[in-house]
């Protein structure tokens, strides 16, 4: 059997000209557009319950390769092999129509998928394959970013030896559109580098494959003592730099930008109700303190 993806590679097509000019904006001109969001977020109501959510980010997932359907992930690994490999063959084969794509936080979670996509009218476009397993000589770390949720979210860096964690999940084009347009501060492109399925899958005869899309965060990964800090909840094998949960990465980012009298919580309640001013003032900071993405096998989209 194969590994779970065609010989050829094909670009999707957004079919949405303002989406696709926002993907392909120069650096100076994503950062404008940035700041200038920041500025519009309207104050929300800050509580207990909203660190809580932020920091628990990625947020939960099947402890294996799943089938979503209907807002909740039925895992493979209860299925016979047989049945397994018929459902690998029906989302990734070419007659499929989707396209592999490398979820790295929380698009991984199918309770964060199911709210991107569970409104679609068309069965095929609230479904999918998510296949957990491996991704090589990289590693998951924080973003240099603060996303409206209270959490620094993943983004992948160059990590030769290591092996993290995260699942492919095979997209329709109405579903990628939709992930496109609400990963707003990420590019998107291809990424050439090997990716082992679980052996829940492999054992079918699907081991994994060599290229896929993947979300890589424009401010690159946080860095303040100039490596990465990868994400402590994302599981890895051969790390080589430290890994931080949230609190601790929320501590590092408000005293690198309000100092040592301002904590976590207290810079998660600053972005909600004054957002206009903590979105700049931390973007600012955190831009200063990032390590920019850079690999060869990385081909940013349109390729």
């Amino acid at each position: 059997m194969g590994s779970g993806q065609t010989e050829q590679w094909a670009w999707p097509d957004f079919g949405e000209p303002e989406l696709v000019e926002r993907l392909l904006l120069p650096e100076p001109d994503f950062h404008e557009l940035w700041l200038n969001m920041m500025g519009q977020v309207p104050p929300r109501e800050y509580s207990a319950e909203v660190f809580a959510t932020g920091t628990g980010y990625p947020w939960p997932r099947p402890d294996g390769s799943y089938v979503l359907s209907e807002g909740e992930g039925k895992l493979l690994a209860d299925l016979e092999p047989e049945a397994r490999a018929a459902l690998v063959e029906e989302f990734t084969g070419p007659e499929s129509g989707r396209t592999p794509m490398l979820a790295i936080g929380s698009n991984g979670s199918p309770e964060g998928l199911w709210r991107k996509f569970g409104h679609f009218e068309d069965p095929a476009d609230r479904t999918l394959l998510a296949v957990a397993g491996q991704i090589h000589d990289f590693d998951i770390g924080a973003t240099a970013e603060l996303a409206l949720y209270g959490a620094l979210p993943a983004t992948i860096f160059p990590s030769p030896g290591t092996r993290a964690s995260a699942m492919a999940v095979w997209l329709t084009d109405a579903q990628l559109t939709q992930l496109a347009w609400a990963e707003i501060p990420y590019w998107i492109g291809r990424l050439d580098a090997r990716f082992e399925f679980e052996p829940a899958v492999a054992e079918t005869g699907w081991s994994g494959f060599d290229r896929a899309l993947v979300f890589v965060n424009r401010f690159g990964a946080f860095g303040p003592e100039g490596h990465p800090l990868a994400l402590a909840a994302v599981r890895a094998e051969g790390r080589t730099v430290p890994a931080l949960g949230q609190v601790e990465l929320l501590a590092l980012a408000a005293e690198l930008t309000y100092g040592a009298g301002v904590g976590p919580e207290e810079l998660v309640r600053r972005a909600f109700e004054h957002p206009e001013r903590t979105g700049p003032e931390v973007t600012t900071v955190m831009r200063s303190n990032s390590i920019p993405f850079e690999s060869d096998a990385w081909t940013p989209f349109p390729g």
